[in-house]
């Protein structure tokens, strides 16, 4: 496992905690003290083991240094677990370590806790996610009619409000989160199949223990066990790298505009952020950096999830053990992503005389579009397009150049068409959907 500075940029300190040796091991000692309980309550183990195994479920009991080490000889970590949990249990009870792990599979254990893990780690996220969207659509609200320089191509274009980006921002980021709220609560159902899926050491008591395993645990009962049917899982690492995703097009936008020499916006200020080793007059675009980052990660940890799906039989050979470390990984990637760009949603700042200096500087960009369709309605298209391209070939000023239009030119709120009013349609969808 990579060190704290190796991934201090790829992971948020929150998120990797709830993947942490400490956490792995207290959510598959959850699995076998509630699996204990609930085969006591079936009667099929004593209640006193039952006892005995939820007092040795302590993760502190436990070195994942040995552990780890163990569980690469076997391919599952439930192995060397299980075999130091019945130890543990036989130094206070003998006989009670005989019912440790009763009817349950490795996989059972490994993909519980990782469901209970994405329980700790994703509704943080969600949240933050969403109060980065409030953030977006507040700002986007107090610019709704802010003229600022479109751009197409990464060349000057027509004219929009600011206010309209923003909320195209906040809206794509709110439908990622959406979708992912949704494949999350997908995740949250228990696994347990025993040795190939029929519970057959369990017999007839097989339904009474999974719903007491399922309700201890406080997840969703499946109809069936899902040992080698893995959608819930794919979907939920194609919705994070998605959300990642939307995040990072709002860091692109950001960290172009933070540019000095074009210099619209700015990420908030504070000690130690976004300064240089070597030049003290920097003000870099740090928020954006750790989201392009993690939306150079996400996509490819996605894709190894997705590519697992064809796992054979009743238990995957590579492909099931793949994902546990990978979506880990991935969901603390969209942990970093998540926790820079709400910093930066929250304090991010725009200067509107660099937005209006850019589009004074872009004359012609700004204005050639609305020209030739003002004069289009007098001396047709085709006249009005060479008239505007003359006076683009004349240099200078083009309204100079033109000769006329002065007025209607002028308009700033004609130059803005629709899009103030796309605005308060995408926050009007935003407050719908929120």
């Amino acid at each position: 496992m990579a060190g704290h500075l190796v991934t201090a940029l790829g992971a948020s300190a929150a998120t990797a905690e709830a993947f942490s040796d400490l956490a792995t091991l207290r959510h598959m000692l959850r699995f076998e003290a509630a699996l204990a309980d609930a085969a006591a309550k079936a009667g099929l183990i004593p209640k006193r083991a039952a006892v005995v195994i939820a007092k040795a479920c302590d993760p502190s009991l436990y070195d994942p240094v040995s552990l780890a080490a163990a569980a690469r000889r076997s391919a599952t970590l439930t192995v060397p677990l299980v075999k130091a949990l019945t130890e543990e249990v036989a130094k206070r009870d003998a006989a009670a370590a005989g019912y440790v792990h009763w009817g349950a599979t490795s996989q059972d254990v490994i993909d519980t806790a990782m469901v209970l893990q994405l329980g700790e780690a994703l509704p943080p996220l969600l949240k933050a996610a969403d109060g980065i969207v409030g953030s977006f659509a507040k700002l986007a609200k107090e610019h709704r009619a802010t003229p600022m320089l479109g751009r197409t191509l990464l060349q000057p274009a027509t004219p929009l409000a600011l206010g309209q980006k923003i909320a195209g921002w906040a809206s794509d980021i709110d439908r990622a989160k959406r979708r992912l709220a949704l494949s999350f609560a997908e995740t949250q159902v228990l696994q347990f199949g025993g040795a190939s899926g029929s519970l057959t050491a369990l017999g007839r008591d097989a339904e009474p223990v999974m719903k007491a395993l399922a309700k201890a645990l406080k997840l969703a009962l499946p109809p069936g066990p899902w040992f080698t049917q893995r959608v819930r899982v794919a979907a939920l690492a194609q919705d994070c790298a998605l959300l990642v995703g939307t995040l990072a097009k709002a860091s692109r936008d950001i960290s172009l505009m933070m540019q000095i020499e074009v210099g619209e916006a700015a990420e908030p200020a504070g000690p130690g952020r976004g300064g240089s080793s070597t030049m003290p007059h920097k003000r870099n675009p740090v928020g954006a950096a750790l989201v392009l980052s993690a939306a150079t990660r996400a996509p490819m940890l996605a894709a190894a999830i997705v590519a697992g799906l064809p796992q054979e039989h009743e238990r995957a050979l590579g492909g099931w053990q793949a994902e546990w470390p990978t979506i880990a990984t991935l969901v603390e990637t969209l942990g970093s992503a998540v926790e820079a760009m709400a910093e930066v949603a929250e304090g991010l700042t725009i200067d509107p005389d660099a937005l209006q200096a850019n589009m004074d500087a872009a004359e012609a960009a700004v204005l050639a579009e609305r020209a030739t369709f003002l004069l289009a309605r007098k001396i047709g298209k085709q006249k009005a397009g060479a008239l505007v391209e003359k006076a683009l070939a004349q240099g200078g000023s083009f309204v100079e150049a033109l000769g006329q239009l002065d007025k209607e030119l002028a308009d700033e709120a004609a130059l803005l068409g629709y899009s103030p009013k796309f605005v308060d349609r995408q926050l009007a969808d935003l407050k719908r959907k929120r």
